[in-house]
This record gives structure tokens, sequence and C-alpha cells, in this order.
């Protein structure tokens, strides 16, 4: 039995470290090295599709990068538990370490390797076998003890990777290339953004943190500033998940989810409103104040919405046959009123929208003539509104 064909049947052995078996270039690798003794043709395709898969990945052609990635992120019952510090069964331990000296074979395989056993078994197609391309290894392969450093530091799987997550039909997905706002690109607010600040920095030391609700008039800053504490908080560990009005109702298994997981969120709704008859609303409702279960302490829910009772409400709605209407409407008032603390955005007034225009063209080190007040008012004039968005808007097209 050649070297290849013992390693694909050690790696089919796993049992903690399967989920690594499983990534498109490692399953391709596995079937170079089962079909290296019964069809040159597979052997081949299958090579090119592994080297294919590795060139093209964000570590352009380093396997030992590629692997090492794969090892450190994978989801298992060996790096969940490591990173929430739980004492494992020596039985579990002793899989991890075994399976992990496997993984190391394959980083001191390389592709000259791959080909001299590939002659040796094919010699008619030794032309063939040497038209194949090669992988760099810079890397070593990560060790027991390493690992577990790194997965108490990090956590595991994909939050170890990421730290920013959208929840879309009952999976967390990562985002890879996130809004890199600060508190230094948001104009005024100044104390609603500190309230922001220090109410995030409890929830990461531990401390109690409320919910908030950021109220106000649109292009404010609202959704600006979650994206900016979470920017100013993510290198000490934070994340953030940010779950839309469409997947409300799974909110509740969202949370018990994370409640699991070793890390500090914010949950980020953003643009929350209701009609009366949603049912979505009790969900939140719950989720936010009265469900039967703890709080957990590991998340605060972060909301956005242009509407201060987030129910809209109808006329109808306000003059309909109930008996105890007043009971109703408050029902409907009360979803905002679970938010320990509500933060309020209002549109600048003229004097402040251009001090705020100003500031964002001194920041992009743009000269400020003598026209330029009239014309930043001229353009919130246009667009009906004066914000920071439409300040934003006017010093991207001042001097166009």
């Amino acid at each position: 039995m050649n070297e290849l064909l013992l390693l694909n049947y050690k790696l089919l052995s796993f049992s903690i470290f399967g989920n690594v078996l499983k990534d498109p270039a490692i399953s391709s690798l596995m079937g170079l090295f089962s079909s290296c003794t019964e069809s040159l043709s597979e052997s081949l395709v299958y090579a090119g599709k592994f080297l294919k898969l590795i060139y093209e990945s964000e570590y352009r052609g380093d396997f030992s990068k590629y692997l090492n990635d794969l090892i450190k992120h994978d989801e298992n019952v060996f790096t969940k538990n490591i990173a929430r510090d739980v004492i494992l069964n020596e039985n579990i331990i002793n899989a991890a370490k075994n399976e992990l000296k496997v993984l190391n074979e394959l980083f001191l395989l390389d592709m000259d390797k791959i080909k001299e056993i590939l002659r040796a078994q094919f010699a008619h197609g030794e032309q063939i076998i040497n038209l194949l391309g090669n992988f760099d290894k810079s890397e070593k392969c990560i060790d027991f003890t390493d690992l577990c450093d790194y997965l108490k530091e990090n956590c595991y799987g994909v939050y170890a990777k990421y730290g920013a997550f959208f929840y879309k039909e009952g999976k967390i997905n990562p985002v890879k290339y996130t809004d890199v706002i600060t508190f230094e690109d948001l104009k005024d607010y100044k104390t609603q953004q500190n309230t922001l600040i220090m109410n995030t920095r409890a929830l990461m030391e531990g401390r109690a943190a409320n919910n908030i609700l950021l109220y106000g008039d649109r292009g404010c800053g609202k959704s600006s500033s979650v994206k900016a504490v979470y920017n100013e908080f993510k290198n000490q560990g934070l994340k953030i998940v940010q779950i839309l009005k469409q997947d409300l109702s799974a909110l509740d298994k969202l949370l018990e989810k994370l409640a699991k997981i070793p890390l500090k969120f914010i949950v980020f709704i953003d643009d929350l409103s209701f009609n009366e008859e949603d049912e979505n609303l009790s969900v939140v409702k719950s989720a936010l104040e009265g469900a039967i279960s703890k709080r957990s302490e590991n998340i605060i829910i972060y909301a956005t919405t242009n509407r201060r009772n987030i129910v809209k409400e109808t006329f109808s709605s306000r003059e309909g046959n109930e008996v105890h209407l007043s009971d109703t409407i408050d029902e409907n008032a009360s979803l905002s009123d679970r938010f320990g603390i509500t933060l309020t955005f209002l549109a600048p007034n003229k004097d402040k929208y251009i001090e705020i225009a100003r500031k964002i063209a001194k920041d992009k080190d743009i000269i400020i003539n003598n026209d330029f007040d009239i014309k930043a008012e001229r353009f919130a004039l246009l667009k009906a509104s004066r914000s920071p968005r439409v300040a934003q808007q006017f010093v991207k097209q001042y001097n166009v």
C-alpha cells in the first residue's frame, strides 16, 4: 500500500475533525489519494481540482495556511468545549491529538512527493504527471497546545475568524467585509454616542448592560452609531449579528444559540417597525423582557427605528369597538418601553446642519469657499431634509 492510500484511510477514520475532510479542496485531495492506484485520469482530475481550489483561495496557493485555517476554525466537540473551558473526556482529547498528528502528515506532503508516487504507479503517464502544478508551504501544522491556546483566546469556528454576521433562514452567516466607520466620522450626537459606548463597555466588562432603542429622523446616524460602537470594541472580542425584519420570528432561536457561545454579542435590528397584527411583535417583546428563560449576559440588542412607538397605529385602531381600547393602545406602545435605554436622534436645525457639513469637509481636506453655506442649504432644500447624511452627500459633490 502506497503512502497516499494509507494516509487516506487514516483520514477516513476521523471522529473529531471530520468537518475538515468535507472542505472541497481536502475532499479533492482525498479523491486523489483513493484513486492513485486505479485510474490515472481520475487522479489527474482530482489533482487539478485540488490545486485550482488552493490557488483561488484567500491564501493564493499556500496549502499550509489553507489547512491551518481549516483546523483552527473547525467547529466540533473538541474545539467547542476547549473554547468554553470545559473539562473534556480523556478519550476525546486523545482522539484530537491523534487526528492532529495525521493532519500533520498532510503538511509534510508536497506535490513533488505526490507526483513521485503517481509516476511509480502509472509509468506510462510520466509526461502528463509532470505537467501538474505545485503548492506553497510557509507554515508548520498547528500543534495541540497552540490550538488549545488559540481556541481559548479566540473561540471556535466562524466566530473565531470573523467579527460580523447576519442571521438568515436559521443560519448565522459571516460578513467578510464590514463598514469601517468610527465615531470620529460621525458629527454631533456625542451624548447619544457616549451612552452607547458606556453601555457596550459594561457588556464587555461583564457588568449589567441595557438593550437600546435608537430612535429618530432618517439620516441622523442611528445605524452608523451601532456599526461604530462595534468597530470601537471589535478588537476586544465583540461580535455583531444583524437579523433582518423578515427573520424576527426566529429571534428567540438566535438568542438561544448565541447564549451558548463564550463571546459578547450585539444583536442588531435595523429599522424596527411592526403593523398591529404582526406576529413577530410578541417574539421581540418576549426577547426583550417577558420570556420565562433567564436573559443571557453575553448579549445586548440594539435596534433602530424611525417610529417612537415602533408599532404602526391607524385612526381606526384608536376608534375601534374594543371595550378596553386603552389596554390595546398601551400594549402596542409597550415594545419601546421594554428597551432599557432610548437614544433620540433628531434632525439638526439649519445652523447645526451647516456646522456638520463644515466638519465633514474639513476631515476631507476640502477647501471651504464663501459659497459653501449657501450651497449646503440649497442642497438640503432640494433634498427636503437636513441631516448628517444629507451633509455627507453635499460634501461629496461640492466643487465637483
